[in-house]
């Protein structure tokens, strides 16, 4: 008799292998009696593929946005970059193929001998083997087409795709295509972004050491993080190369040396992040930006911005796509915006600020949106598209009734009486309450042109301008300029009281600038695939629109030289020439200064996030003329500094002349008369009304209007 007790186990042994192989046989039947049918298969849709967008600043020029210059990169839950074949690097290949399929360019998408071998080794409890059963063809069928589940009825469409898929594109396309998908920890999808998170290089740069490594953590990255485990990331690297010599890809010497290569475990995941990207180095006008991160200059409100108008552009989920985004992001600029605002409001509890640059191309050159994103992801200078709400603009708004009163032909040397307070029958600020604004100072000023008027941006006049040119007709003069805000045509209008963005305020002046062309502001200024197709570009699908004659823009240009020169804008004189127009609204809850050259404009604006009086700042008290003045002054005289001079032109003041008549006392008050115009022998013609008394109302010579409600108070309006 023989020894059966040391058969046994060898009889248990073989009945379990004699299983596994008539399993696998039953596979590779039911794979071949598929094979009939593959031809009516179709592929199903492959899952949506996030792929990492790029953004670039204005000095990145088209078609070079990438990875290594960008200021920011864009994408939802994954971080990936897809490459070309030619990008992978022959030794991440080879690493690759050792680790996940030895045999991927001989089978057709399937390796029954690989299903045999995996299967056997877990019976036989071997797990030395990196490789297991799936091919790199159905890791990426199940990837791409199916679900995670376990089940036969999974193994078997996945099998069976895989060989679909074979049929359909060739070997390197499909090595591409999974090298681009599969994750790698540390929030990298793709061997680009993994390239980029473990070693700060591209993939095309990858040594064998660091090809090695990504091809062992496919498996199961997160375990193998040297980070985490140095000692598994060690040995899974090690596997992989002993299987590159297995296959004679490299020597066992160079093995060696690769695996002693020491670990350098700092997370690169963050690089390119715009809180950790130094700026380049830039030309010599440009040296003062020193070791300056984009984070300081607030790039996350850009970045939000951006995001937002890809969305409005392209649709949802547009930074998913692989894009590569330039913009008018202007790091020079937007560090003497930071600069400018951040030394005069650095006060922790004090009021902050904000400020827009454009230039007459109407690139959005800087944007001060906020103190700190972290703190606040509220864009200030948005107004609601940023997140909170627009601001009341002051006496800043007075230009925009200047330009109708102009453009219905008046001259700026039409006089209006300036009474400390004035009136006017049926104009309401509120039910059964007459709207009575008063000048800032409180002072009569007697009988001021309009030019002086604006200089000294006395409110008691202005109300007789928009009496003259009406509420509607300032509402859509402001919309045509560039305020995009839905404005409620109201007499108070005229001083500022409703809500606007600094974005708005910025866009409607340099209408000014660019004398009567109106550009949309933009923020993006090409858009390429990540093929490097044009999607997007300003500089041929964004053109300017004559909203004004450049002959009205000049007058107003003129007059508002003379707030700068001589008026409450005395604060924001620059060496060459600049217009503009304070703004203060009541009780100094927004503060704003907003000017222009001839080739940028900026508006500043100052006040708390939540509305509140500014009483005094530093011991001095807060208005338009003093702390947004000054900011825009430093900001500007350091933007413009390369630019050559320019001057403006000439305007023409008008010949239709408006007298309302002589001065009144100090402290009256009156209701405004609308004037008469008569034409003088010279062609000229002139309007005049009978001089009101102190303290007493004249009748308007039109006929009553029905009240018109303000949410200015009675006794209203902006100041200066």
């Amino acid at each position: 008799m023989g020894d059966t007790t040391s058969r046994s186990p060898r009889r248990f042994l073989w009945r379990w292998r004699r299983v596994g192989y008539a399993v696998v046989v039953l596979v590779v039947v039911a794979v071949g009696g598929l094979w009939a049918v593959l031809n009516t298969i179709q592929l199903p849709p492959a899952k949506p593929q996030d792929e990492t967008t790029f953004v670039c600043d204005i000095e990145v020029q088209a078609g070079q946005c990438g990875f290594d210059n960008a200021m920011a990169r864009l994408s939802a839950s994954e971080q990936r970059v897809v490459v070309t074949y030619n990008d992978l690097p022959p030794v991440l290949v080879q690493a690759v193929l050792s680790a996940e399929d030895r045999k991927f360019f001989d089978h057709n998408g399937v390796d029954p001998v690989g299903i045999a071998r995996a299967f056997t080794k877990d019976v036989l409890g071997d797990s030395a083997s990196q490789q297991g059963g799936s091919t790199i063809t159905q890791q990426y069928v199940k990837t791409v087409y199916l679900s995670s589940e376990k089940t036969l009825t999974r193994k078997v469409k996945e099998a069976v795709l895989a060989v679909k898929l074979e049929q359909t594109l060739d070997k390197r396309e499909i090595l591409t295509r999974y090298l681009n998908e599969i994750y790698f920890g540390r929030g990298a999808y793709g061997v680009e972004a993994a390239s980029r998170a473990y070693f700060g290089v591209g993939a095309r740069d990858l040594d064998l050491p660091q090809a090695a490594y990504l091809a062992g953590l496919i498996r199961a990255p997160e375990h193998a993080d040297a980070t985490r485990d140095p000692k598994e990331a060690t040995r899974r690297r090690k596997t992989v190369l002993d299987a590159m010599v297995e296959e004679g890809y490299i020597s066992e010497s160079r093995a060696r040396a690769a695996a002693e290569v020491p670990w350098n475990t700092e997370d690169k995941t963050s690089t390119g992040l715009p809180q950790q990207v130094t700026i380049r180095p830039r030309p010599a006008e440009h040296t003062d930006l020193g070791d300056v991160k984009y984070k300081d200059l607030g790039s996350q409100f850009w970045m939000e911005w951006v995001r937002s108008q890809l969305r409005e552009r392209l649709g949802p989920g547009a930074e998913t796509k692989g894009l590569r985004v330039y913009t008018s992001f202007d790091p020079a600029m937007q560090k003497y915006a930071v600069d400018a605002v951040d030394k005069t409001l650095n006060q922790p509890d004090g009021p902050v600020g904000s400020l827009v640059a454009i230039d007459t191309d109407g690139r959005v050159r800087a944007m001060y949106g906020g103190r700190d994103y972290e703190t606040s992801k509220v864009n200030l200078a948005l107004g609601s598209a940023g997140g909170g709400s627009g601001r009341a603009p002051g006496s800043t708004f007075k230009p925009f009734a200047l330009a109708a009163f102009v453009e219905e032909g008046y001259s700026v040397k039409s006089r209006f009486r300036a009474p400390p307070t004035t009136m006017f029958p049926n104009v309401y600020a509120e039910p059964g309450k007459l709207w009575k604004p008063r000048n800032y100072d409180k002072a009569d000023h007697g009988v001021q042109s309009v030019e002086e008027a604006t200089w000294d941006s006395t409110n008691t006049v202005y109300a007789g301008i928009v009496d003259t040119i009406t509420p509607p007709r300032l509402a859509e003069m402001a919309n045509r300029l560039g305020v995009r805000a839905k404005l409620d045509p109201v007499y108070a209008l005229v001083l500022g009281t409703e809500e606007v963005s600094v974005l708005d305020m910025a866009s409607a002046y340099s209408t000014f600038a660019d004398r009567g062309r109106h550009t949309e502001p933009y923020v993006i200024t090409r858009i390429e695939s990540s093929d490097g197709d044009v999607i997007f570009d300003a500089s041929t699908e964004v053109h300017p629109q004559q909203v004004i004659s450049e002959q009205v823009a000049d007058t107003v240009t003129t007059v508002l030289q003379g707030v700068i020169i001589k008026g409450t804008g005395a604060a924001a004189g620059l060496r060459t020439p600049a217009a503009g127009k304070t703004g203060t609204t009541n009780d100094a809850k927004d503060a704003w200064f907003t000017g222009y050259t001839c080739n940028l404009t900026a508006s500043v604006w100052m006040g708390y996030e939540q509305p509140k009086q500014m009483k005094s700042y530093k011991g001095q008290s807060v208005a338009g003329g003093t702390f947004p003045a000054r900011i825009w002054r430093d900001f500007m005289s350091r933007a413009i500094a390369g630019d050559s001079a320019c001057k403006f032109p000439p305007a023409d003041v008008g010949k239709k002349v408006l007298n309302s008549g002589m001065p009144l006392s100090s402290g009256s008050s009156t209701t405004q008369p609308r004037a008469s115009t008569t034409t003088t022998p010279g062609g000229a013609s002139t309007s005049s009304s009978t001089p009101g008394a102190s303290s007493t109302t004249v009748p308007r010579s039109t006929t009553t209007a029905a009240p018109t409600t303000t949410a200015a108070p009675a006794a209203g309006g902006a100041g200066q």
